[in-house]
């Protein structure tokens, strides 16, 4: 019985390690490029386990996160000559939104889906979020493949401040359209987040 039960732990254990092992091989590394005042490329996807790297051509800037999954680690960090690069190893899946502090409009967000054999694997559609202003004021936020739960839809300025809380509660379809006047808003750029327990998304608006 004491052999059987040992037999299990280390085929457990070799599972574990298959699975890490796995995974170290798989990870990529993804370039953001400061050009100028933008990163490039601004909007992409990576897996939970992945690097990002942002890497410093020219000027003086830094990379600041301004809004992350629950459990992830943010950032702050200089990119300059002395600072050439920064890299960030993502862990948990969801949204990420980040921004040069130094240059307004200089901003990026990436998503990160979790790796297939990892235990934050959810088997459920990604999250869909559109999101638009109109030249009247209003804004619309368009949420596909929300699943039923209670999810928080807020917005953030670009410290990733919460200026307003767009919807709190069940979004009971899976295709939900929120409607807010933001007339009164300064102009600028904002973060719409949508949060749905561990299921994060945030998408750029900006404000004219």
């Amino acid at each position: 019985m004491k052999k059987i039960r040992t037999m299990k732990k280390i085929v457990l254990a070799f599972i574990v390690l298959a699975v890490t092992f796995s995974s170290q091989l798989s990870a990529t590394v993804h370039i953001v490029n400061q050009q100028g005042t933008a990163f490039s490329p601004a909007d992409f996807t990576v897996i939970v386990g992945d690097t990002v790297r942002f890497q410093w051509n020219n000027g003086s800037h830094n990379t600041v996160s301004t809004d992350v999954p629950a459990g992830a680690e943010l950032w702050n960090s200089p990119l300059n000559s002395g600072n050439q690069s920064f890299e960030y190893e993502v862990t948990v899946a969801g949204s990420y939104a980040y921004v040069c502090t130094f240059h307004t409009g200089q901003d990026g967000v990436f998503t990160a889906e979790a790796a297939p054999n990892s235990v934050q694997n959810v088997q459920r559609a990604a999250i869909e979020m559109n999101v638009r202003t109109s030249a009247n004021g209003n804004l619309t936020v368009h949420v596909m493949n929300a699943s039923g739960d209670q999810a928080t839809v807020t917005m953030l300025d670009i410290t990733g401040r919460e200026v307003a809380t767009l919807h709190q509660g069940v979004i009971a379809s899976d295709d939900f359209v929120i409607r807010q006047d933001v007339s009164s808003f300064q102009r600028g750029i904002y973060f719409v987040r949508f949060q749905e327990g561990a299921r994060v998304s945030t998408r750029k608006v900006l404000i004219q």
